[in-house]
Formats: structure tokens, C-alpha cells, sequence
């Protein structure tokens, strides 16, 4: 007889984020914008970003592609849950809570994932800059 499939235990989420599902748009665009001007990590990614495009070779027109590529790659944890409830009707609620508890569940995952390709990024960048 099959077992069957271990459960995955989920974390319960702090107080704090619990309180983020009660949100109207507006608190949570004000919440956006200080944790954009809060979050330190933000502002490295950020001006990482600009100076590897603004010290690259390619030509002024190559620099906005590649600026207006890494605003809109930097805004689709924003822009597709935002396109998702505008889009998907009665059923966003079921996907979005979906997506959540996935993240939920993978969180370690994910960030491990996002340190560590930032990580070889920085470490490749600094690598190439001592052997140029």
C-alpha cells in the first residue's frame, strides 16, 4: 500500500504580516514606497544596476533598453501580482493565496536561490575587474 505524500509544514506568518492582508491600496502603496526608501538592499541592488549599465560599452540607446529592462525585471514581483488581481477576476484571490502559500513553504529556497546569484554576480564582477 503507497504512503501517502508527506505534509509540508507551513509557518505561520507574523502578526505583522497577517496585518498586510487588511491593507487598503493606499496603505499599501505608502507601505511600498517606505519600504523602498527603507530597505538598504534595495538601494545597493539599485545602484548596482545603474552603474554597470552607465559604465558599459554599449551606446546610449543600449543603456536605456538595458535601464528600462532592469526597472520592469526589478517591478514583476510587484507588476504580476498586480496584473494577476486585475486581470484574473474571482479566481486572483485563489491564485494569489496559492502563490503565497508556495512561498511560504519555499521561502528558505527562494532566498538562498537570490543570495547566491547576487552573490556570483558581485564575486564574477569583482573577479573580472582585478584580471582586466
Amino acid at each position: 500500500m503507497a504512503r501517502p505524500p508527506p505534509r509540508r509544514h507551513v509557518a505561520e506568518p507574523p502578526k505583522w504580516m497577517r496585518a498586510l492582508d487588511t491593507f487598503t491600496p493606499a496603505k499599501s502603496a505608502g507601505l511600498a514606497a517606505v519600504l523602498v526608501a527603507a530597505n538598504p538592499k534595495n538601494l545597493v541592488l539599485a545602484i548596482g544596476g545603474a552603474v554597470s549599465i552607465s559604465t558599459s560599452t554599449a551606446s546610449a540607446g543600449g543603456k536605456t533598453v538595458a535601464a528600462v529592462l532592469m526597472v520592469l525585471i526589478g517591478s514583476l514581483c510587484t507588476l504580476l501580482p498586480l496584473g494577476v488581481y486585475l486581470l484574473g477576476g474571482h479566481k486572483s484571490a485563489k491564485v494569489l493565496g496559492d502563490w503565497k502559500a508556495w512561498m511560504s513553504v519555499h521561502n528558505t529556497a527562494i532566498m538562498t536561490v537570490v543570495l547566491v546569484v547576487l552573490g556570483a554576480k558581485y564575486v564574477g564582477d569583482a573577479i573580472s575587474a582585478l584580471t582586466a
